[in-house]
């Protein structure tokens, strides 16, 4: 897949594309149905599949002020799921910039036509773009009739009798409530990190911790301890290098050690593993309990150790076909090799 950032002067390879309008953050179930959708259709037309995002996000502004924590999946992440997904091409506008000013009918005429090619277009019926958000899936099929590319309007994915999206995703990371949002991605609920040295404190307790450097604009669960999965990864590819391990996880304040620091550490559960100098794919599985003041170091170390139990038990539970979705999106409707569409 390539990525491209957006300029009023892009100029891409002359070639037909079907495209999908969305911001995709998250990039979970509802959205892999809107790009599994055009990644057919682009198969079926020997064309380009092409999605179209923000860096920004539009959900990361508050007031016109960018805000942290409020990205699903920062840039890198998402553009590697979007990968998985059999995307050819992403292009990325910023956030606000230019092209947000542009009425949706210019939008449609001089962007998706002029300089991608769109032969196709691709959108949930939810989506709204251009000035104001005035732009919707009824407006591409009038402009499709003067501008000769077709319109295909996705309806939303239902689940637990609501839509999936990435607000609900968030509204459930909020609540602590991890494997439901987990379910409405397909996949775990991950941060990826690298490792960053701590206190030590961990290690002098015998529960040695790693602590994780997040990217501001990333979304955390609600503070607390939850069960979960740890593994080394490789650079952006986002994959893990061994075995994920059962691992207990620390977001939020760390109050008996720590006192006002906002942190994410993980202690990796059985034999000793050092994470050190290394970046790591950390999995939230299940919410164990809120944070706690000890009144000593002592009774923190006898928590951990009864936290690190119900790791292990959650650990050896089998991870449900809710949370093996996206796989199977990224797996299904056969991609068709068509090699290098370098340029």
């Amino acid at each position: 897949m390539r990525r491209v950032d957006w300029t009023p002067d892009l100029q891409l390879p002359d070639r037909p594309r079907v495209v999908a309008l969305g911001a995709f953050d998250g990039v979970h179930l509802g959205h892999a149905r809107t790009i599994r959708a055009m990644r057919r259709i682009a198969h079926e037309r020997d064309a380009e599949a092409t999605v179209l995002t923000f860096n920004p996000g539009p959900r990361e502004f508050e007031g016109g002020v960018r805000r942290p924590g409020r990205r699903l999946t920062p840039i890198d992440e998402q553009m590697y799921y979007l990968r998985r997904l059999g995307v050819d091409l992403a292009v990325v506008f910023e956030f606000p910039g230019e092209v947000h000013a542009v009425e949706p009918e210019d939008f449609v005429r001089d962007v998706v036509v002029g300089q991608l090619n769109a032969i196709y277009v691709s959108a949930s019926r939810t989506h709204r773009f251009g000035r104001g958000g005035a732009g919707d899936p009824a407006l591409l099929h009038r402009l499709g009739e003067t501008l000769d590319f077709r319109v295909q309007a996705v309806s939303p994915l239902m689940m637990g009798g609501d839509r999936v999206s990435s607000t609900r995703v968030r509204d459930l990371l909020a609540s602590g409530k991890v494997h439901e949002a987990g379910a409405l991605l397909g996949r775990p609920y991950a941060v990826y990190a690298p490792v960053v040295p701590g206190r030590g404190m961990g290690a002098r307790l015998g529960f040695p911790t790693a602590n994780l450097r997040i990217v501001p604009e990333k979304v955390l669960p609600r503070d607390g301890v939850y069960a979960g999965v740890c593994g080394r990864i490789s650079g952006g590819d986002y994959e893990a290098l061994e075995q994920p391990r059962p691992a207990a996880i620390n977001v939020g304040l760390a109050p008996t050690v720590r006192g006002d620091e906002r942190v994410v550490e993980v202690h990796v559960v059985g034999e000793e593993c050092d994470l050190g100098d290394s970046s790591v794919k950390v999995q939230f599985l299940r919410w164990l309990r809120g944070e706690t003041r000890f009144d000593s170091v002592e009774e923190l170390s006898r928590q951990i150790g009864l936290d690190a139990a119900q790791v292990t038990a959650a650990a050896g539970e089998s991870v449900g076909d809710e949370l093996r979705r996206f796989e199977r999106d990224c797996a299904s409707d056969h991609v068709i090799p068509r090699g290098d569409r370098g340029g």
